[in-house]
């Protein structure tokens, strides 16, 4: 009986031992930036237009940041990795054909300047855009985000992804706000 408790006991304190390191490790497998509540996220529009003027293409998707408009703020400034900036971008022709999808990722900081004419950060640097081809590395790629946090404007070097994207691509992203999601006419 004794052997019996014995076991018992160090089965219980194994067990015990596999269920702290169970937990340790998901609390490391999630992101820091989620943790420390700096990112932002939100949903992308914008059009391209084509030389007569007309709309080619129509432009939504999602994205989400952790660009701060602090210049001096050393996440952003040595954010080498893919977590500053990421979007997926859908695409489809006004007349609701050709829908597809690109993403975003990997976009590397270079420098950042503050815009004192329209109220902004400036964001310069790289990014990864998914083509048909494969995906298209190190494209230049600025995202303008307004100083009050409420507008990103995501704009790819047009030359680098062969026009795709139009000659002079503006991607909107606005800020997702919960509380405009809890607004009393949205509920009714």
């Amino acid at each position: 009986m004794q052997i019996l408790k014995t076991l018992l006991f160090v089965t219980l304190l194994i067990s015990s031992f596999t269920v702290v390191e169970y937990v340790k490790n998901f609390a490391i497998a999630i992101p820091p930036d989620l943790l420390n509540h700096k990112h932002v996220f939100g949903p992308l529009i914008g059009v391209t237009k084509n030389d007569t003027g007309d709309i080619d293409w129509v432009i939504a998707g999602t994205w989400r940041s952790i660009l701060t408009n602090d210049t001096n703020d050393n996440t952003t400034q040595n954010n080498q990795s893919s977590g500053a900036f990421k979007a997926a971008i859908e695409m489809i022709r006004p007349d609701g054909t050709s829908r597809h999808s690109h993403t975003l990722t990997d976009f590397v900081v270079m420098n950042s300047t503050q815009n004192a004419d329209n109220n902004s950060t400036i964001f310069n640097g790289t990014s990864t855009i998914s083509l048909h081809e494969g995906p298209a590395v190190d494209i230049p790629t600025s995202i303008q985000r307004s100083n009050n946090g409420n507008i990103y404007i995501v704009t790819i070097d047009p030359e680098s992804v062969d026009y795709h994207f139009g000659k002079s691509p503006l991607i909107y992203g606005i800020v997702s706000n919960p509380q405009f999601m809890k607004a009393s006419y949205l509920t009714r």
